[in-house]
């Protein structure tokens, strides 16, 4: 097969000892990408596109469950498909306290290319961001779903991708320029690159149109802020010099969540700059069965909720508890066990993988397992990278011909009730 994005590195992360550093996956190409962009950046965004089986994992991964004991403290140019219907379909409507059932959908790719990946998808469902692999030697093309619409965008450079989008199709990400990121802004069918940055990445935009990532400043990373797609990016304030991370969620308030450490050996914080706020915030970890968790790690913030993983080592084993944070009381609360996330919607349900092979929905009733196209489930590689507020529309792909050699990925939209 070509070689798979390195956002699989990116999503399966989190199952390392040291949760955003790069793990090694069981496809060739996969690793050789993520050693090629190690060189060049040590964190990436949330979103992720892609899938494998781990190969090496140096601590055993326990998928935690039960009640939390409480909080830890208070505290280019574009063009059309023409085989996608103009019209544009409505998000499935899910049931009041999440989704009973979902169906698959492939979502159109312009150019019939045969593989395909969801990167990003927005709060109502409408949008989804996601590239095709032609194999033509030019890149990815970086694809918009409206609805059932698709239109692709030719972005200079490779590994082009969107990672995130608004529910004003406004959508954000990098492309490697010379072997270094440069983050892009897709903004009413036109792309351009974002301003203030000599490299980096945007990783998340709000509904009204800022945006936050990171500066790339050698091998580390800065956080940074876009207060609108026309004004350059200003850094974050960090609680001491050899801090470094990245942002990963911003809203409408100003609010902006990253993911820091001190130093490259430092444990993984969750932050929190608040709009006129001196500095960041470190949340504390919380605590999960067992006892206190070693690092909570956030995967995405939308309608005041952080969600992410807890992690909490036994001696050789580490566990993983799925978890988040309401930001307007300052509580941690569990989430039910048996998905790990990667995103989140506005109600703190979450997707991800389950059991390192399905995709599933989190909500507040328990796990989903969202099926493959002929409503089965418990093949390999299925994933979700997103997940609406009313978890009617997830985004993702899933392997569309299950024990053939290699991977085949496909764009899919899975339509929940």
């Amino acid at each position: 097969m070509t070689a798979d994005e390195d956002r699989i590195v990116d999503l399966l992360r989190r199952l390392d000892p040291e949760p955003v550093r790069p793990v090694r996956v069981d496809l060739t190409a996969a690793v050789h990408e993520a050693r090629r962009r190690r060189r060049s950046r040590r964190t990436m965004s949330v979103s992720a596109a892609g899938l494998a089986v781990l190969a090496a994992v140096s601590v055993p991964l326990v998928v935690g469950g039960g009640p939390s004991t409480g909080p830890a403290s208070q505290p280019a140019s574009p063009s059309t498909s023409e085989s996608a219907p103009a019209t544009t379909a409505p998000p499935a409507t899910a049931a009041p306290g999440g989704p009973t059932a979902c169906t698959a959908q492939p979502l159109p790719v312009p150019g019939g290319h045969a593989k395909s990946l969801v990167t990003g998808g927005d709060p109502t469902g409408r949008f989804l961001a996601g590239r095709s692999y032609p194999g033509d030697g030019r890149g990815n093309p970086v694809i918009l779903w409206d609805g059932d619409r698709a239109r692709e965008y030719r972005l200079p450079g490779s590994d082009q991708r969107m990672v995130d989008v608004n529910a004003a199709g406004v959508a954000v990400g990098s492309v490697y320029l010379d072997d270094r990121p440069q983050p892009y802004v897709i903004r009413n069918g036109r792309p351009a690159r974002l301003p203030g940055l000599a490299a980096g990445e945007a990783t998340a935009v709000s509904a009204d149109g800022r945006i936050v990532g990171a500066r790339q400043i050698g091998h580390r990373q800065r956080p940074v802020l876009w207060s609108d797609p026309d004004t350059a990016a200003v850094d974050l304030p960090l609680p001491g010099p050899r801090w470094e991370g990245t942002a990963i969620g911003v809203d409408s308030a100003g609010t902006v969540v990253g993911r820091i450490h001190d130093g490259p050996s430092g444990v993984t914080r969750t932050a929190v700059w608040r709009a006129g706020g001196a500095g960041p915030e470190l949340l504390p970890t919380p605590s999960v069965e067992g006892g206190p968790a070693s690092e909570f790690v956030a995967h995405s913030l939308r309608g005041g909720w952080i969600t992410g993983v807890a992690f909490r080592d036994e001696g050789k084993v580490r566990r993983i508890h799925p978890a988040r944070y309401h930001l307007a009381t300052g509580r941690y609360e569990p989430l039910p066990s048996g998905v790990s996330p990667s995103a989140g919607n506005g109600r703190g349900w979450v997707v991800g993988p389950v059991d390192r092979m399905d995709a599933g929905l989190l909500t507040d009733a328990g796990a989903l397992r969202l099926p493959d196209l002929d409503g089965r489930t418990g093949r390999y590689a299925a994933l979700a990278v997103s997940v609406s507020d009313d978890a009617g529309v997830i985004g993702g792909q899933l392997d569309v011909e299950p024990g053939q050699k290699g991977l085949v990925m496909r764009a899919i939209r899975w339509s929940c009730r």
